[in-house]
């Protein structure tokens, strides 16, 4: 689940302040954080940039201690991640793009 609102309200920007900065509708941002809102990860990139935080702090049950392995696809480059530090430096690596 997406901590956005709570982020918000910690740093004082409404929803609305929010779609400003990704460029987006209001009506958006609500979809994406709505419980069906499936956003992408450009999408959660944009998002954490409009919040001036990491992506991966957009999510409630994050941990730097959880398990993380997997692979993620971005285009048509297939990453393989085998713990948290490869989930960021992947997250960092497709940031300066």
């Amino acid at each position: 689940m997406l901590r956005v609102r709570d982020i918000c309200k910690q740093k004082g920007i409404t929803l609305k302040e929010l779609a400003d900065r990704m460029s987006v509708s209001p009506e958006a941002v609500t979809r994406m954080l709505s419980e069906s809102g499936n956003p992408t990860l450009s999408t959660l990139i944009n998002m954490a940039r409009a919040l001036d935080i990491n992506v991966y702090e957009l999510f409630d049950d994050f941990s730097e201690d959880m398990q993380v392995r997997g692979y993620l696809e971005v285009g048509d480059k297939t990453y393989r991640i085998n713990n948290f530090n490869d989930l960021k430096t992947i997250y960092n690596k497709l940031g300066s793009k």
